[in-house]
């Protein structure tokens, strides 16, 4: 896409034709449309018709520009790549996965322009309304998926220029977690549009660069095998003193039970509301005062991330590993939640189960992205003899947040696994920090292992 300025010229000084500005009108009338009515009315309350009405365009005129309401409320996605681009992409850098990726997706995601008040509509929206927040984390967790599949068919198809011999789906997943901690590191975490920083696609190398000096490999000698992490078991429900909260988490239960045994009946996307109310001997207007849609019900809310001085108990002690930091951190929030244990393992059974439940549960710690990279900076603003970044806390507390969630996303049943069970979680979370480094070393891929 041609960049364009502020006077209507395209970058190389040519006048921009009338009808490629009015197009660029229509589009951004009707995604402000959508954006004001889900602030007002909520995002899921917003009709294609209230759109429409608001923007004064037909529902054909909608469609040409965008492909859901979804859409023009919170924004497009990037379309997955065709073999062809992914080819051409990655064959250009055989010996690093990571450096093709970041080839492939930086230039499609600079494409796409975003006014500063539309930008901060969204923000606004994303922040206030957990149904938006749900949605925006289900379209990142989709281009995921579509960026793994294109990356693992890539390494499939060319298996001398494998990292990690035999496992294309975790190198896959590695690579394109890195690229994201690159783009949202680059951005300010998505604070500016990846188009307005200069030469973004040389910016993301760089950042590749303070990756590799983040988890070791850029140290005068390598890091010795990781240490395994070892968490709290949870404990077995202790009940609570009052009689009023003992109530709250048995019904609490019993609507999670419901929810987690008729998907793992039914599937995910086959369980309703009211089938869950009624195992469960519930209303409605109950279920909704613990849960805010039926997907929290079945596989957890999003994460409450510790902060102050109980988020520093867990960090301290990984100062010098702040991804393993940020993993315990991320896990001793969610122990503190206290899950059920028998809500938990069949979480997991369902995880292993159904790719959809999967990725629902890796979006709520999507949802609560923005908060644990806020705790992580805070702390390393305080803490800063921890730093391997010196004077970039947000970009370290970025890097750092992302290699973490990168290690989640390769356990067997992802982040719902660490509930299930902590002990094999840490032990999986450390051996993905050393495929982590592996894949990011930038060196000739090491072709001597056989391929299974």
């Amino acid at each position: 896409m041609i960049e364009r300025n502020a006077m209507g010229k395209a970058a190389d000084g040519h006048p921009v034709s009338a009808r490629v500005r009015r197009r660029k009108a229509t589009d951004q009338a009707i995604a402000a449309a959508a954006v004001e009515a889900a602030l007002e009315l909520g995002f899921d309350r917003v009709t294609v018709e209230m759109i429409c009405s608001a923007a004064g365009v037909s529902r054909s005129t909608f469609f040409n520009y965008y492909s859901s309401r979804d859409a023009a409320i919170i924004g497009r996605t990037i379309a997955a790549p065709t073999p062809e681009q992914t080819d051409r992409a990655m064959s250009g850098h055989p010996g690093s996965p990571v450096d093709g990726l970041l080839d492939l997706v930086v230039p499609a995601v600079a494409s796409f322009a975003t006014g500063p008040e539309l930008r901060t509509a969204r923000a606004r929206l994303l922040a206030g309304q957990p149904a938006a927040l749900r949605q925006y984390s289900a379209g990142l967790i989709l281009v995921q998926n579509n960026l793994t599949e294109a990356a693992e068919a890539w390494l499939t198809a060319h298996p001398e220029s494998a990292r990690l011999p035999g496992r294309p789906r975790v190198e896959a997943t590695l690579a394109v977690t890195a690229v994201y901690a690159a783009m949202q590191a680059v951005t300010g975490g998505w604070s500016i549009p990846l188009r307005e920083v200069p030469d973004p696609l040389a910016a993301c190398h760089c950042v590749i660069e303070s990756l590799r000096t983040l988890v070791g490999l850029r140290e005068p000698t390598p890091p010795g095998p990781a240490e395994i992490l070892k968490l709290p078991v949870p404990a077995e429900e202790v009940p609570a003193t009052g009689l009023r909260e003992r109530k709250r988490r048995d019904t609490e239960s019993r609507l999670e039970l419901a929810a987690v045994r008729f998907a793992l009946e039914r599937g995910f996307a086959g369980v309703t509301v009211d089938e869950i109310c009624r195992e469960a001997v519930v209303s409605r207007s109950t279920f909704f005062n613990y849960f805010p849609a039926r997907e929290a019900a079945i596989v957890g809310r999003p994460l409450e991330v510790l902060t102050g001085a109980a988020a520093a108990d867990v960090l301290a002690p990984h100062g010098n590993d702040l991804p393993t930091g940020v993993f315990a951190l991320m896990a001793e929030s969610l122990m503190r939640a206290r899950v059920n244990p028998d809500v938990a393992r069949l979480r997991t059974e369902l995880a292993l189960k159904e790719q959809a439940a999967r990725d629902a549960g890796t979006a709520t710690l999507v949802d609560a992205g923005e908060a644990l990279m806020n705790v992580v900076r805070d702390w390393l603003i305080a803490n800063p003899q921890h730093a391997r970044l010196p004077g970039q806390p947000a970009a370290e507390a970025v890097l750092a947040s992302n290699a973490a969630y990168a290690g989640v996303s390769v356990l067997r049943a992802g982040w719902l696994a660490v509930a299930g069970d902590p002990e094999a979680s840490a032990a999986t979370f450390a051996a993905a920090m050393d495929d982590l480094r592996t894949v990011l070393e930038d060196r000739a891929p090491d072709n001597t292992a056989e391929s299974a």
